[in-house]
């Protein structure tokens, strides 16, 4: 079988990962070209990862003329997702693409638009925690009904940060809970704020588990983004994306999820050594009393890279599910802009899908 041509567009810190994804599913697939404004960065990439092959450049069109492009792997700004990913459906191409996806309302309408006229190009979102092989034995656990019906589950995912770094009073909101305000990317290029709350993995995760979201009451402080979701399954869901204190442990209790039958609970259990944390993420389920390990084949942390490049190659050769597709992912941008509407109107907001325009 011919190896998929894969462009990966965007090469600052995130694309690392990527790269090395795809370099490790070198059997399927070959980067053909890396692709940045800033053409430095791509070059720092090519010889990172030893791609003498691949050619480097900085126009985003000309990667979608490329015959031997099969693949375009968005790891750009977020508020360029939308306009290039619809560029690459357009084209023709497969698409992986980084969160979020749908900085407005009106993004959120046109990319469901393109994911319903390409039906045949694959696209996959990189809402990392979705692509734990843990957090996914976890899910379908509780789609089994291995806990009975589920009653309510808890989220936290913190990032560490130090905040005797801050060298002003803190904002009520800033753009990402726990950093400063930055008004430019890495090639120093304006970044559009978004019309949804900064952080977002917590939520995405939370619809993973449990399904579609009927309403949020959420506020925002500098210290993280806080939700309280009612489920249209019942399930009532509450999550926090945050910053905690680096001289600390940002997440050492991760999910918990009480049902009618039992308890499933995953955890961080950090080693500490000379040369830095060992991570360590494990899961457990409790049922009639006894506390059993959750067992998963593999781990896959950093950021979930590996499985996600191995279940959309899947899915394109063969007939795979998505982890996470467009139409997924957009859900998910529909849920952070309702997140976002409560915390300014400090009301209860209900999750609306945006369809037909007019």
């Amino acid at each position: 079988m011919k190896r998929l041509g894969v462009a990966v567009v965007g090469c600052g810190g995130v694309s690392s990962g990527h790269i090395r994804a795809w370099c490790g599913e070198n059997d399927r697939a070959e980067i053909v070209t890396l692709v940045d404004v800033v053409e430095e960065f791509a070059e720092e990439r090519r010889t990172e990862f030893e791609l003498a092959s691949s050619t480097v450049g900085t126009s985003y069109e000309d990667v979608l003329a490329r015959d031997d492009v099969d693949v375009v792997d968005i790891c750009t700004p977020s508020h360029q997702h939308a306009e290039q990913v619809a560029a690459a459906l357009e084209a023709g191409k497969h698409v992986v693409t980084e969160k979020p996806t749908g900085y407005n309302p009106e993004e959120c309408r046109k990319l469901r638009w393109y994911a319903q006229r390409y039906p045949d190009s694959k696209v996959a979102v990189a809402y990392s925690l979705r692509y734990y092989p843990l957090n996914i034995r976890v899910r379908q656990l509780v789609q089994e009904g291995a806990i009975g019906r589920v009653l309510f589950g808890e989220f936290s995912h913190n990032h560490p940060h130090d905040f005797s770094l801050d060298t002003k009073e803190p904002s009520p909101a800033p753009a990402v809970p726990g950093k400063k305000t930055s008004f430019a990317d890495k090639g120093g290029q304006y970044l559009p704020s978004s019309e949804m709350t900064g952080a977002t993995h917590p939520y995405d995760f939370m619809r993973y588990m449990f399904g579609e979201v009927r309403d949020v009451f959420a506020f925002r402080a500098d210290c993280g983004v806080f939700a309280l979701m009612r489920f249209e399954s019942g399930v009532i869901g509450k999550a926090t994306g945050g910053s905690a204190p680096k001289q600390g442990l940002a997440t050492p209790h991760v999910l918990c999820i009480q049902g009618t039958e039992g308890t499933i609970f995953t955890q961080n259990e950090n080693q500490y050594t000379d040369k830095g944390p060992v991570r360590g993420y494990t899961g457990y389920i409790v049922t009639k009393g006894e506390q059993k390990p959750i067992e998963v084949s593999e781990s896959d942390t950093s950021h979930g890279d590996a499985t996600r490049t191995r279940n959309f190659l899947d899915a394109i050769t063969g007939d795979a599910p998505l982890i996470c597709s467009l139409e997924d992912s957009i859900r998910t941008s529909e849920l952070l802009h309702a997140l976002w509407d409560s915390h300014n109107l400090e009301i209860r907001v209900p999750v609306h899908r945006v369809g037909k325009s007019g």
